[in-house]
């Protein structure tokens, strides 16, 4: 029982997979059959929660039938979240499933991390006499929130290509390697047209509530500035905070910026970083302040487009007509608002 509660936890395992395979019913069965009613009800509350919560929910794993059923609910609220189509809820159910993880990891002992950290392909060395944990630079780079001070590289110390991190780390950067991982999975899958027609209402009603969402976000501004006005690249930035990515330092810099030249006040500009998974606002303003110069004799100045594209922060895909025309985002909102007036 106790190795089912573990297979019910952490339903991205390799061993979950394996078990499904060899135990599980065919798409088929788990998509219609009466016995697997409440895994596919479970799979609607996981997707539920995460657009919510952002965190896919608890429920009891007291006996075998209520493990199975957690364990097939993963794989159907993956194949419903492919069928709604929206990169904005991959995301946020991505986010929903990792960080529910992120809650049992932090309990797990040392050993059960190492084994999640090899199967998410994160590089780790251990020494189990001094229980010392470290890990290789670049996976600590593409995981670890950096944007927090006590996360810098240079506050870490390298040795060997390898930081020293503690175990509350680890699970922490596991976080962010499993939800990387399951949103690009996410994205590489295309809808099964019976997972479809099983959940049509249900991904309807979804569809529906990120189009509302969309509508609201996009009418209502963020201060002064009209988010429809925004250059591609702050939108994916704004769109990327909003959904729990954990963006890389330059482009949170970059979107401080922008609005700081904008006017926006620091309150305003909090707001926006408010969804990420580990804010902090006292760390998140000092950092705001910074950038706008509210705490520091300098006030940063948002790159131009040529700095945001060697930084890989311009989303080259997302290009529009005006995007080829200007040399930096600001030009571009301020062109923006000319069009529209031309327009009146």
């Amino acid at each position: 029982m106790r190795e089912l509660v573990t297979l019910a936890k952490y339903p991205f395992l390799q061993d979950t997979r394996q078990f499904i395979k060899e135990n599980g019913p065919s798409i088929h069965e788990l998509l219609h059959d009466p016995p697997y009613e409440r895994a596919r009800i479970i799979s609607i509350e996981r997707l539920d929660n995460a657009l919510k919560n952002r965190d896919v929910g608890q429920r009891s794993l007291a006996n075998e039938s209520d493990c199975i059923m957690e364990i097939l609910s993963y794989p159907l609220a993956r194949m419903v979240a492919v069928c709604i189509g929206d990169s904005f809820f991959k995301k946020r159910y991505a986010l929903g499933e990792a960080s529910h993880v992120h809650r049992y990891l932090l309990n797990e002992p040392t050993p059960f991390l190492l084994t999640v950290a090899q199967e998410l392909e994160v590089t780790i060395q251990h020494n189990p006499e001094t229980n010392i944990i470290k890990i290789f630079f670049k996976d600590y780079l593409r995981n670890a929130p950096t944007r927090y001070k006590e996360w810098k590289m240079v506050n870490r110390g390298i040795s060997n290509g390898f930081l020293t991190i503690s175990q509350k780390d680890l699970a922490r950067i596991l976080l962010e390697s499993l939800r990387e991982r399951i949103n690009k999975e996410l994205v590489a899958r295309e809808c099964d047209k019976s997972v479809y027609e099983v959940f049509f209402s249900d991904i309807q009603r979804f569809q529906n509530i990120l189009a509302l969402q969309k509508k609201k976000m996009e009418a209502t501004p963020v201060g002064k500035v009209n988010i429809e006005k925004l250059p591609p690249c702050m939108k994916d930035i704004l769109s990327a905070i909003q959904s729990g990515e954990n963006v890389p330092h330059m482009g949170r810099f970059s979107l401080v910026a922008f609005l700081s030249s904008l006017k926006l006040s620091t309150n305003d500009i909090l707001k926006l970083f408010s969804t990420a998974p580990d804010y902090q606002e006292d760390k998140t303003r000092y950092q705001v302040e910074h950038i706008t110069g509210a705490s520091s004799s300098t006030e940063y100045k948002c790159p131009g487009c040529e700095k945001m594209r060697t930084y890989g922060i311009c989303p080259v895909d997302k290009m529009d007509d005006l995007c080829k025309k200007i040399h930096h985002p600001l030009s571009y909102y301020s062109a923006k608002w000319k069009q529209e007036k031309q327009k009146q």
